[in-house]
Parts: structure tokens; C-alpha cells; sequence
């Protein structure tokens, strides 16, 4: 039987059954593809980002450690008797002047191997802790000592950091090394990130590692398996991360390893790829059913008609064609309009939480600014107080009081940027002083640095139902505005002022600065994406309507904008 004859013997009930179901079939398989495609890329997306905190808090870690210890070398080397000692080799003087600085530094970090003096040729006078050598392993082979990590047969795989010591001609007269375990590095990481993390140093003759993490994986690395394809332990599923480390030179370059949990995403996959089956399934059942029924009731309904209408059965079977692939079409057209504005709208608001990361990064280096000044002069003046023989027990305990002081500050900066970045998945009601008061918390450092007051002015303290982070968002994005076109046009005595205040029975904030308003025509442009006033390289155009979305969109709210004769005043009525 020919194909012809063949599809002639098919009803016509039948044959548009099958057109739905090839139809549908290949919808649905584009929709568990784009489904599967949005759930691992979120998931990639995560992991990026995982690495990323991992070297950023690496090189910090580095950068803070270098700095530290090479200014405990200076200290060292300037007190009464030590550059006397250096010129001439007066290796007991070194010993008996350095020993109770290195009774105090030994406690303070257990991951301190060697305390070192070396004479301006390499070559070891004295030392504290664990033996490192006769001479400085990597003196000749770059001609000058600098920090760095640098594996050596008598020390093994540390991290040396030097500081030199010169006479009054400026002439090198010797070196302080500090040892350092590189454990240390991997506990500040894990303190901060709570990873699996693992340092491998590897080369022709020595492979060492050094972990803080489950040991069966370090069987992985040595044995000389891949360190970054997935593996299984404990019933969960890990994906490692490399982040290179630099030595001294090349070969004693290193990788710092750490792995990601990744059985929840694992799993968030699959139930992704089991909730698209059963879909596909339940909704090809309800399609069968509805065109079984509905085609019943249709040829029903034409054997009971007359002649006339069998004779326009066939100009209707065109027309029902063309109204089908009318309809598949526009249906089509639409979702691919929500598919794209759902898309530019996700990536928008991305593109915002990194812009507004990267202005709360700055925030916190303001922040910290001074109570690092304030803990670097408490330790230079407990080490004073200790030369001179005046540390007694009470000026030590105020010293140490005065640091907590510093240390907490700081510790509650980082604790406002991250509630200030947590998800707020759910509308909650508080008073409009809380948004205020968290953005005047993380902002405050950065204005005073840069001669910028800001005043609030609190009349009516209403509440709101809206998503509190959100809202703090938004209202950060306006301050952050005011502050950079304060310093793009130079304004002395720079002001932002927020007041809050019930007029006529609605409930209103208004930002307002004195940077001489917005240049733009009509003012309300804005508001667009990817309109932006300030320069490329500082700007993405994307901080106003992003705000707008959240005032308007998300919480029910009204922002506009005009200027006066001082500068700019954006509006928001609730």
C-alpha cells in the first residue's frame, strides 16, 4: 500500500492527533532543554563565584600576612641594640634582644615555624623554633631575599617573609625571616568560607600537601589523579576548584584546592529533568483525552448535519488550517516575548546586585580604614611599652580592650554587608528609620572620606510592607548616585539629604543633593536601562531603573524626580 493510499485510510481525527502529538513533543523537549540549560548554568554560575571568594580571600590573606610580618621584621631590627648586632655579627646580642619578641609572637600564631637573623650574605646567625638552615636556600638563585613561599630540603614546602636590616650608608647588613607553616593560609581561608580546602605543592622529586579538609581526598592528589573531576565521599558529591599560587619562581609554584558541594545542585538537576517528565507526560495525557473527547462530539455532530454542510467540509478543513497555524504562531510569538523580557529582566537585576556589591566593597575598605590605623598604632604602643619595661598587666588589658573594641566594629561591618545582601524572599513590615539607618551604616565611612554630609531627617517614622532589602537597595542606588556626581563635578560641602514624612495621608521619602541637578531631557529618561550620565568606565546605566522596578514592580510604590535650585530630588510616595 502506498504512503497516498496509506494516509487516505486515516481518519481525519487520527492524523490530527498525531500533528498535536509531534507537535507537542518537540515543545516539550525544548522545554525540558531550556529548563535543564537554566538550572545548570545557575548552578556554574554559584561555582564561579565560590572560586572567586576563595582567591580573593586567598591574596587578602597574603597581601595581610606579607605586610604584617615584614613590618614585625622592621620593628625588630630597629630596637635599642638589634642593627648594632647586624653590623657586627653579634650573634648572642641578636638572641638575648629578640628572644622575648619572639616569646610573644610564637603565641600568637601557632603556624610560626622559625624566627631568623641572617648576616647581609645569607648567612644564618641565630634563630627561633625549628632549625632552617645554614643558609637562605634561595639567596643566590635571585640574588635578593623577598617574601614568598619557596620549598626548601631542610624547611620543607613555608612561607618566608624578609625584611632587611641596613647600616647608616644604607648597605644591607643582614635579614629577619619569619617562617611560616602554609597551613596558616588554608585556616583563614576555611574560617571564612567553611570549604574543604588543600594546598598542593608538587615537582620532579617532592609532592607535599597540606589540608584542612577530608583526608581521603588527599589520596587523590597524590597518586596523581585529575584535582578537578568529581568525586564521591561520604555519600556526597564534590566538585574541586584550583586556584594557582605563586612561588618564589616557577618551581615552587603551587595550587590551592578546594572542593564544592555540589550534591544539592546534583540533585536540584535531576528533580528538574523528573518534574519536566512527569509534566510532558501528564499534559500529553490531557491533550490525548481533550482531542479524543472533542473530535467524538465533532463527528457526532456531522452525521447529523445535512448535505449542505458535507459540501463545505472542505472549505472549512482549509479554513481550520490556517486558524491553527494562526494561532500556533501568535502563541509562539508570545512566549518567546515573555521568554526574552523574563530573560533581560534576570540579567538586569544580576548586572545590579554586582554593581551594588562592587560600591559595598568600597563601602567596607572605608569602613575598615580607620580601625586597622587604630589596631597597627595599639600594637606599636603595647611593643613600646614592652621595650621600655612600662607594659603592666592593667595597660595591657586596656590595649587588648581597645583592639576588641576595633575588632568588633569590624566585625559587625561585615556582618551589615552581608545581611544587607541576604535574600528577603518575603514582604515584611517596619518602620521606614530601619532601610535609612542600614544604608546610613554601610555609607558612612565612604561620605566622611570624601568631605560629603549626609542628614536625615526622620518626621513621620511609618511603617512599610514591602521587601525590606530590597527596599535598602534601592535606596543605596540613590545615595550612591548623589555621591558620585558630588565628586565627577567637584562640589565643595557636598549634602544628601533624606527626610521621611506623611503629607496628605500618603506616606513619602525624598533623597535630595546640591550637585546641581540632572542634565537630561525630559528628566524622566533616567529611569531607562543602560542610560547612564556618567562616564563608561564608571557607569552601566542600569542603578535608576533598577530602582524604579524594585519602588514600583516589587513594592507597590511611586518614584519621581525634578530638580530645585540646589540639585536633584527624587521622590517616593508609598
Amino acid at each position: 500500500m502506498s504512503l497516498t493510499n496509506f494516509t487516505k485510510t486515516i481518519s481525519v481525527k487520527t492524523k490530527t492527533i498525531i500533528l498535536v502529538f509531534i507537535l507537542f513533543i518537540f515543545s516539550a523537549t525544548l522545554f525540558f532543554f531550556v529548563r535543564y540549560k537554566d538550572v545548570k548554568d545557575f548552578t556554574a554560575l554559584i561555582q564561579q563565584s565560590e572560586t572567586k571568594r576563595v582567591e580573593i580571600v586567598y591574596n587578602q590573606t597574603l597581601k595581610r600576612v606579607r605586610k604584617f610580618y615584614i613590618t614585625r621584621g622592621y620593628a625588630n631590627i630597629n630596637s635599642y641594640g638589634i642593627r648594632e648586632a647586624f653590623e657586627k655579627n653579634n650573634k648572642k646580642a641578636l638572641h638575648k634582644l629578640s628572644y622575648p619578641r619572639w616569646q610573644i609572637i610564637s603565641k600568637e600564631n601557632k603556624y610560626l615555624k622559625s624566627f631568623c637573623f641572617y648576616d647581609g650574605k645569607g648567612r644564618l646567625l641565630t634563630y627561633f623554633g625549628k632549625y632552617p638552615g645554614k643558609k637562605l636556600s634561595y639567596f643566590k638563585k635571585i640574588k635578593k631575599p623577598y617574601s614568598g613561599f619557596w620549598y626548601d630540603v631542610n624547611e620543607g614546602f613555608m612561607y618566608h617573609a624578609v625584611s632587611e636590616a641596613r647600616n647608616k650608608k644604607g648597605d644591607i647588613v643582614g635579614y629577619v625571616v619569619f617562617v611560616i607553616n602554609p597551613k596558616y593560609f588554608l585556616e583563614q581561608i576555611k574560617s571564612i568560607m567553611d570549604v574543604n580546602v588543600y594546598m598542593l605543592f608538587k615537582n620532579i622529586k617532592h609532592t607535599v600537601i597540606f589540608s584542612l579538609g577530608n583526608r581521603r581526598y588527599i589520596n587523590y592528589l597524590r597518586y596523581g589523579s585529575n584535582p578537578t573531576k568529581e568525586i564521591k565521599i561520604d555519600d556526597k558529591i564534590f566538585l574541586p576548584y584550583i586556584v594557582n599560587g605563586k612561588g618564589m619562581d616557577s618551581s615552587n609554584n603551587f595550587k590551592i584546592i578546594f572542593l564544592q558541594d555540589i550534591t544539592y545542585s546534583k540533585a536540584l538537576i535531576h528533580k528538574a529533568i523528573i518534574q519536566s517528565i512527569i509534566a510532558v507526560i501528564l499534559f500529553m495525557i490531557i491533550v490525548a483525552v481533550a482531542i479524543n473527547y472533542g473530535f467524538d462530539i465533532i463527528l457526532k455532530e456531522l452525521d447529523e448535519s445535512n448535505q449542505k454542510l458535507k459540501n463545505s467540509q472542505d472549505k472549512l478543513k482549509e479554513l481550520n488550517k490556517n486558524l491553527q497555524k494562526r494561532v500556533e504562531k501568535e502563541i509562539e510569538l508570545k512566549l518567546k516575548k515573555e521568554k526574552d523580557a523574563n530573560e533581560k529582566e534576570r540579567i538586569l537585576s544580576h548586572q545590579s546586585k554586582l554593581a551594588s556589591m562592587g560600591e559595598m566593597i568600597g563601602n567596607i575598605a572605608h569602613q575598615w580604614r580607620q580601625p586597622l590605623t587604630a589596631l597597627s598604632s595599639i600594637l606599636i604602643n603595647i611593643e613600646l611599652f614592652f621595650e621600655k619595661g612600662k607594659l603592666t598587666k592593667e595597660k595591657l588589658f586596656y590595649k587588648v580592650s581597645e583592639a576588641n573594641e576595633q575588632i568588633t566594629f569590624m566585625s559587625k561591618t561585615i556582618d551589615d554587608f552581608r545581611n544587607f545582601f541576604a535574600s528577603g524572599k518575603q514582604k515584611e513590615r517596619f518602620n521606614i528609620s530601619i532601610p535609612i539607618k542600614k544604608v546610613e551604616n554601610l555609607m558612612s565611612a565612604s561620605l566622611s572620606n570624601n568631605d560629603i554630609k549626609l542628614f536625615i531627617n526622620i518626621k513621620d517614622n511609618f511603617e512599610l510592607f514591602v521587601y525590606p532589602n530590597e527596599m535598602a537597595q534601592a535606596l543605596l542606588n540613590l545615595i550612591s548616585n548623589a555621591k558620585d556626581i558630588i565628586l565627577e563635578r567637584k562640589i565643595k560641602n557636598g549634602q544628601i539629604k533624606i527626610s521621611a514624612f506623611t503629607q496628605n495621608g500618603k506616606e513619602i521619602m525624598s533623597i535630595k543633593d546640591n550637585a546641581g541637578g540632572i542634565k537630561v531631557t525630559p528628566i524622566e529618561k533616567i529611569f531607562e536601562p543602560y542610560f547612564s550620565t556618567k562616564h563608561a568606565t564608571s557607569g552601566t546605566g542600569i542603578g535608576l531603573y533598577m530602582t524604579k522596578t524594585i519602588i514600583e514592580k516589587n513594592n507597590n510604590g511611586k518614584i519621581f524626580v525634578k530638580n530645585d535650585r540646589d540639585g536633584a530630588v527624587f521622590t517616593i510616595i508609598f
